[in-house]
Order: structure tokens, then C-alpha cells, then sequence
């Protein structure tokens, strides 16, 4: 299948849930702004979804997704899915029990989790109230991680990356329907993040029975390929989740800061995530079981193509994304995010954190991009190497920035510590003899590097021109902020062009052509 072909199909649907998490946040926003009852929801989001990295999605994926595509393509389907039933036995007793603890203990562990919110009581009792309700998300939400493994195993990528879309789309009813039936709307977003988990399983498990993949429940025995999932999975989760680890340091030591440095920090990784999530999640989600069977298979040139294509293609899309929301972040906060509980204040605060975060977004795409390449030859202790050395220095950063630059050098730790990450990544792969700097590339970064700087002038001069009618009315603002994004995607297509990094033709035929 082609990989370009997989990745706007995943990125597609993935742009669709992102516009429906920017409603939900832009809900989010309104109803709570930047208080107390936002700090802590943003900790009881997190929460799941710091676990959720270690259970699910990444490295789940890194785990099962080899070894599964693997047993299809060499042994067959029964085999494949006799596998596939001994690992969800074990992981719906492992998540069982990690759900019933958190529980229990919530109490006790939410001081340790954000020792800040001592000090503000109804910023630690929304934490605790609000947590107790998300966290069983983790359950059924790894649940979901299963099933879309097997489904993108058989290249059904459109069913799972359209899950989380129909999830904001609950989430979104569930509050407009009963945020005012609480004493904080706060708990609307929880039982909504709830719902989320519930509906994101039955989508994929659907699918999955009528591919003949329902699965059972069974004796399990720990067989050479149960042994090797558990292996490479502790690595995995700590190399694949090294980004939710850092925002989750981000936000402990934020809990230190002022109320509200936690709600900017989160709405500033919203805007961020919408590059990296289409990007960076699309390329991994469709790499990952075309380079395992490349790899399996011996096609070692096809694999190095493959992956040299996933860098150029990302970083053609990439960059661009970060130079808009590096030049254009007060825009973008303001016409999302300032209205109603959302002050110009917060639109402000929000917008530099933005600008340092997005420095390190082509970094956390190459991260997806190499971390892929690890995984997919079952080596998943590089990346937790590479993720230890990351995490020091996003600490070191954070305590030496916070005093003076508050969420702003938290932000900042956090896209250096990426780069340090994709750097390290980058470097081993090379010097295993699996990353070659194709001439093709050589020539696409140098392009590019004029390219970007071509596109900076011009978002430079547009912003000058289009700033005096941000001040006249939402409708007249809105419209310039699309106008403004609009010839700035124009303008960096034509100069890419004449640049000569992606021509026109070329960017056709990407799109166009089938394996």
C-alpha cells in the first residue's frame, strides 16, 4: 500500500478530530477560561492520558502491531488472532487492577501528582472530583488501542483514524447538554471524556467482528510471541510516550505557578497538536506496518526509501505548520479561544507558550518518524535511552526557566528536549546503517531551508498589513486571520516550487499514484 496514500487517509480523518477537539476546547475555554476548575481538569485529562501512552496507542502499537502483521504475513489469520486473544486476556486483568487502585488511592496520589495545588484547595478537590470520573478512559480507550492495531495490520486505516473524531463529537454533545445541570461545568467535560473511551471501542470493535477478529477471552499461556509483546512493550511505552512525559513534568512543576499556567500550557499544546497529530501520529500509524513487513521480508532498500520518503513528505508538511504558529500565535489564540470566560490577557499568555512549543514540532514528528523505524525491528530500548537523556534535560530546562519565564520556559524545556531526543534518534539510526541521507534529500533540505525563509518574510509583511483590522469585530477578524493563513499556505506552495523542494507535479503525484 502506498505510504503517502496511508498517511493523508489517517491525517484526514485526523484533521476531522482535531476541528472537533478545537470545539471542544474552544468549550472548554468559554465555560472555564483559565480558573481553577480548568487547571484541574486539564490534570484529570492528563491523567488517562499520561497512562493511556503506556498502555495504548504508541506503545501498544510499538509492541503489537509488529509482531501481529508479522504472524499475519507469515503464519496466517489464525495464528495472528490466537495471539491477539491471549493479549487482550492479559491486558484487560492488567488494566483492571490499575483502575481499581487509581481509584482507591486517588486521594492520596493527586498531592504527589501536583504538589502545587496544596496550596489551592478547589484547584486539588476539582482535581480529584474530575479525575475519578476520566480515568476509567484508560480502560476501554486500550481497549480500542487493541483493535485498531489488528485493523490497521489489515491497512483498514480509515476506521481507526475516524475514532477519535465520532469521540470529540461526544464529548462535544455530552457538555452542550449538561453543562449548566452541575455546580461546575468541569464535570460535563469529565463524563464526556468517559463516553469518549466507551464509543472509541465499540467503533473499532465493530469492524474488527466483521473482519473475523471479534476475539475471545482465553486461557493464556505465555507463549515466545506473548513473551516478546512484554519484552519490547515497558521500552516502548516509555520511548513512544516521551512527549506525554514531559508535558505531564510540565505540568507538575507548573502546579507551583500561578492558577491559569496550566490551562495556558494546555491550550497552547492544543493549537500544537493539530500539526502533530495530523503529521506526526499519520506518518507513524502508517509506517509502522509497512516498514515491519519490508523489514520481515529482507527489502531492506524498500525500507530505506520508505522511510527517507516519511521524512521528506513530514517535513514538507511540518515546517510550514510551525513557522504559522510560531509568526501567527496571537492570531490563532485569539480568534479560537478569546470569548467569554477567555481574556485578552489569557490570549497573550497563551500565544507565547504557543510560539515555544511550536520551536520543537519538527522534532516530535521526527521522533514518530525514527521511533517507527526502531520499532519496527523490535528494538524499543534505543528510544528509551534517547527518551531518558530527553526527559533530564526538559527538567533541568523547566526549573531554570520557570522562575523567570513561568509556562513560557516550561514550554520552551519541552521543545528542547525534543529536539535533543530526534537528534540522538537520528544519529543512531545512522550510525546502524539504517538512516542514508539519499541525494534526493540532501537537496529537499537545502530547498526547503530557502523556502521557509522565503516564507517568513512573507507571513512577516501579511501580519503588518492585516494586524490594524484584528480590532474591528470577530466577523472582520476572522476573515483576516483566514486570509492571512490562506496566502501564507499559497505563497509557501509557490515558492516551494520555484525553490524547486516539492514541485507542483511532484506533489500530484504523491497524492495520486498507488503501490
Amino acid at each position: 500500500m502506498n505510504l503517502i496514500r496511508s498517511i493523508t487517509t489517517v491525517g484526514g480523518y485526523t484533521i476531522g478530530s482535531r476541528l472537533f477537539g478545537f470545539i471542544r476546547e474552544i468549550l472548554t475555554a468559554s465555560f472555564l477560561g483559565a480558573g481553577a476548575a480548568a487547571d484541574a481538569l486539564v490534570v484529570a485529562i492528563k491523567l488517562p492520558s499520561f497512562f493511556r501512552r503506556l498502555f495504548a496507542e504508541g506503545a501498544f502499537n510499538a509492541s503489537f502491531v509488529p509482531l501481529f502483521a508479522g504472524l499475519l504475513a507469515t503464519k496466517g489469520k489464525d495464528e495472528a488472532r490466537t495471539f491477539a486473544e491471549q493479549i487482550l486476556t492479559l491486558w484487560v486483568g492488567v488494566l483492571f487492577l490499575l483502575m481499581l487502585c487509581v481509584e482507591i488511592f486517588l486521594p492520596t496520589l493527586m498531592p504527589f501528582l501536583v504538589p502545587g495545588f496544596k496550596s489551592t484547595p478547589d484547584r486539588l478537590f476539582y482535581a480529584i472530583e474530575f479525575s475519578r470520573i476520566t480515568f476509567p478512559f484508560i480502560f476501554f480507550i486500550s481497549l480500542t488501542a487493541l483493535y485498531s492495531g489488528i485493523l490497521n495490520s489489515i491497512d483498514k486505516f480509515a476506521v481507526v483514524a475516524s475514532s477519535p473524531m465520532a469521540g470529540n463529537m461526544v464529548i462535544i454533545a455530552i457538555v452542550m447538554g449538561f453543562y449548566d445541570k452541575f455546580f461546575s461545568s468541569g464535570y460535563a467535560f469529565a463524563w464526556g471524556v468517559m463516553a469518549c473511551g466507551i464509543l472509541q471501542w465499540l467503533w473499532v470493535w465493530v469492524p474488527s467482528f466483521k473482519e473475523g477478529m471479534g476475539l475471545r477471552f482465553v486461557w493464556p499461556h505465555f507463549d515466545a510471541n506473548v513473551k516478546q509483546f512484554f519484552k519490547v512493550l515497558a521500552p516502548a511505552a516509555f520511548g513512544s510516550g516521551v512527549v506525554q512525559i514531559n508535558l505531564f513534568i510540565g505540568a507538575f512543576i507548573a502546579s507551583w505557578l500561578p492558577t491559569g499556567a496550566i490551562s495556558y500550557l494546555n491550550y497552547a499544546d492544543r493549537l500544537n497538536q493539530l500539526p502533530l497529530s495530523v503529521i506526526g501520529v499519520a506518518v507513524s500509524t502508517a509506517l509502522l506496518p509497512i516498514l515491519s513487513r519490508q523489514i520481515r521480508g529482507g527489502h531492506w532498500d524498500k525500507a530505506h526509501q520508505t522511510q527517507n520518503q516519511a521524512i521528506e513528505f513530514s517535513m514538507f508538511l511540518t515546517l510550514p505548520a510551525a513557522l504559522a504558529l510560531i509568526f501567527l500565535s496571537e492570531p490563532f489564540v485569539m480568534v479560537i479561544f478569546e470569548r467569554g470566560a477567555f481574556t485578552t490577557y489569557d490570549t497573550q499568555a497563551t500565544a507565547l507558550t504557543l510560539q515555544a512549543l511550536a520551536v520543537g514540532l519538527p522534532a516530535y514528528v521526527l521522533i514518530k518518524v525514527f521511533s517507527s523505524s526502531f520499532f519496527a525491528r523490535q528494538d524499543t530500548l534505543t528510544p528509551v535511552y534517547t527518551a531518558c537523556a530527553g526527559i533530564g534535560v526538559d527538567i533541568a530546562l523547566s526549573l531554570a526557566l520557570m522562575g523567570t519565564y513561568h509556562q513560557i520556559g516550561i514550554a520552551f524545556a519541552t521543545a528542547g528536549a525534543a529536539w535533543m531526543n530526534a537528534f540522538w534518534l537520528g544519529f543512531l539510526l545512522w550510525r546502524q546503517g539504517h538512516l542514508h541521507f539519499e541525494e534526493r534529500l540532501k537537496k529537499f533540505a537545502g530547498r526547503m531551508a530557502f523556502t521557509c525563509g522565503g516564507t517568513v518574510v512573507l507571513l512577516k509583511g501579511l501580519q503588518t498589513l492585516v494586524h490594524p483590522l484584528l480590532m474591528h469585530g470577530e466577523l472582520i477578524r476572522d476573515l483576516s486571520v483566514a486570509g492571512l493563513i490562506s496566502f501564507g499556505l499559497l505563497g509557501f506552495l509557490f515558492l516551494s516550487h520555484f525553490m524547486g523542494a516539492l514541485k507542483f507535479n511532484e506533489l500530484k503525484l504523491m497524492f495520486s499514484s498507488r503501490a
